[in-house]
């Protein structure tokens, strides 16, 4: 294998690096570990937290700074610090959030801030993804989280009530004043003012040890649009979302054909 020291790899997590059993597959942790042993730089970009990618992470060799909150920190893993947070700053938007907790009774809202992650909608409005994961949430009125640095917003509920809720940014004033997008059919996630995985990268680029590598991202949705198009080269799995293959330089295997082996063994020795 060539040396990669000049180069960083980014990936999505879920539907990217992750299979659609929700494991990383031995042959994408065998690549990954062997792209680092020859210089490679690689890390996880996900709208999870520090938090709930613990069980992802297990005999997964990190080494570069990963993007959490869909670009809202970044963060040391090895260290298990923060390097940056880019918190959501508006006054309008607790007032968004408490609008729909009335006008959708079957929304799941989860407000993340750096220490803990709080629900604020009636508990019977579960949100299976967090309930078979078993992550850690706290229950909490929104009033009592007011004061707290908000790094992210999440809706869960049915696509076309999710629409309904995205065209209330507008009344709310939000529609210029935040960033929000599709994470998946069921999450629509606002996050703060220019923020996504790919304004993230940007910072993480600009520290000296990054500054220089070729970048080489992966991704499969919404969220990952602006990282695969600030990377040298950006990979969207098989599986990815029409409107992700579209600025994808390259097509490589699905998520479950152990898409990080495929880049490092396949793609990657040929296009460098």
């Amino acid at each position: 294998m060539k040396s990669y020291k000049d180069f960083f790899l980014i990936t999505d997590m879920d539907g990217t690096l992750a299979n659609s059993e929700h494991e990383v597959s031995e042959k994408n942790k065998e690549a990954i570990k062997d792209f680092i042993s020859q210089g490679g730089k690689f890390a996880i970009a996900t709208g999870r937290t520090q938090h709930n990618v613990g069980p992802y992470m297990q005999k997964l060799t990190v080494n570069a700074p990963c993007i959490f909150y869909n670009g809202g920190a970044l963060f040391d893993w090895n260290k298990q610090e923060f390097i940056k947070t880019a918190p959501v700053q508006d006054d309008n938007l607790a007032q968004f959030v408490r609008h729909c907790i009335k006008a959708f009774p079957a929304m799941c809202i989860q407000i993340f801030t750096a220490e803990q992650l709080y629900i604020v909608t009636d508990p019977k409005n579960v949100d299976e993804h967090m309930e078979r994961e078993k992550q850690a949430f706290v229950y909490a009125n929104l009033d009592q989280i007011l004061d707290k640095e908000w790094i992210k917003v999440l809706l869960c509920d049915q696509n076309e009530t999710l629409f309904t809720a995205r065209a209330l940014l507008v009344e709310f004033q939000l529609d210029k004043a935040i960033n929000y997008f599709f994470s998946a059919p069921i999450y629509l996630e606002l996050v703060g003012k220019s923020i996504s995985k790919g304004s993230m990268l940007g910072e993480l680029l600009k520290m000296e040890e990054y500054k220089n590598k070729t970048v080489v991202a992966s991704g499969d949705f919404q969220n990952d649009i602006e990282m695969l198009k600030l990377a040298h080269l950006g990979v969207a799995p098989a599986n990815a979302e029409p409107d992700v293959k579209k600025v994808a330089d390259i097509i490589g295997v699905s998520n479950d054909e152990d898409l990080m082996h495929d880049i490092i063994y396949r793609l990657m020795p040929t296009l460098f």
